[in-house]
């Protein structure tokens, strides 16, 4: 009753999607590929399984939040969108006997799912870690990097904003950019600075980081900022290192921009920047950086 509820609902809103029943089986030929279930928002798509499902068997990688939380029997799995899906979303369903599937939600013009009989024939049984779900998990990861690249203008914007309203309207502030000249090659790692930027009682320095090492890939971990030059050295708040690349594979290079608060200094005072490696005991340091 609720399926036909939803169904009629999307088709007064104008939806002509054909509801569909299906049959998938899943083999071990058809693990070089991760089976698509087609979803529409409103309408519910149940999947059924010859082998009952584990308690709390049925897991969404949902981090857009664009479904209801998915319901399920001994038997049965039942996923709500609550609207149509822009891009793919993973669904891991462990079944009682230790059988691991993995699914990809889409949505299709003209047609969704309504039920979709699934018949397991393995000859061994899919783990967590197989290679289907591995393809999953990339793919999901690549879409969420995606959505994270596609907003971040606008995160950016907003962080700014609201700097620019803790801001005093008498005060003057400094807008300023300038180049940095400072570089040095340590652990088979080049660093070299590029650029300052001075704006709303914050500092960003700009590097390039070229990881020349044959065999080793580089991971930043963290940034750290030490004013030098006075009678003693004074740690420097870094609010944020980021760097342009998750992983920094050899024979390549980045630009990483490390934020910190501005302190006052004198000028016979410079900086030393600690560029860490995570997992790992590589760092490069810079002495008399001066901003």
């Amino acid at each position: 009753m609720a399926v036909g509820l939803a169904a009629a609902g999307a088709a007064h809103a104008g939806d002509k999607r054909e509801l569909r029943r299906r049959a998938i089986t899943i083999d071990d030929a058809a693990l070089t590929s991760v089976p698509e279930i087609r979803v529409a928002g409103g309408t519910p798509t149940i999947l059924t399984f010859e082998v009952p499902v584990k308690d709390g068997g049925a897991v969404l990688a949902d981090v857009r939040g664009v479904f209801y939380p998915p319901t399920q029997t001994d038997r049965t799995v039942m996923l709500v969108p609550k609207t149509d899906l822009a891009r793919p979303e993973p669904l891991n369903v462990s079944l009682a006997d230790g059988t691991v599937l993995t699914f990809k939600l889409v949505t299709v013009p003209g047609e969704a799912d309504v039920q979709v009989d699934i018949a397991v024939a393995l000859r061994e049984r899919a783990s967590p870690d197989s290679a289907q779900a591995l393809r999953m998990m990339n793919e999901q990861l690549r879409g969420e990097l995606d959505e994270c690249r596609d907003g971040a203008a606008n995160a950016g914007a907003a962080k700014l904003a609201a700097l620019l309203l803790a801001q005093s309207l008498d005060q003057p502030q400094t807008f300023e950019r300038r180049p940095l000249h400072i570089g040095d090659k340590q652990s088979r790692l080049l660093v070299q600075g590029r650029w300052v930027y001075r704006l709303l009682g914050l500092t960003y320095m700009v590097f390039t980081v070229e990881n020349r090492d044959p065999q080793r890939s580089w991971v930043l971990d963290r940034v750290e900022v030490r004013l030098t030059g006075g009678r003693d050295a004074v740690d420097v708040k870094v609010v944020s290192a980021q760097a342009e690349l998750p992983i920094l594979p050899p024979g390549t290079a980045e630009r990483v921009v490390v934020a910190y608060e501005t302190p006052p200094m004198s000028p016979s005072q410079r900086f030393r920047v600690t560029f860490h490696e995570k997992d790992g005991p590589r760092l490069v340091a810079l002495e008399g950086a001066s901003p």
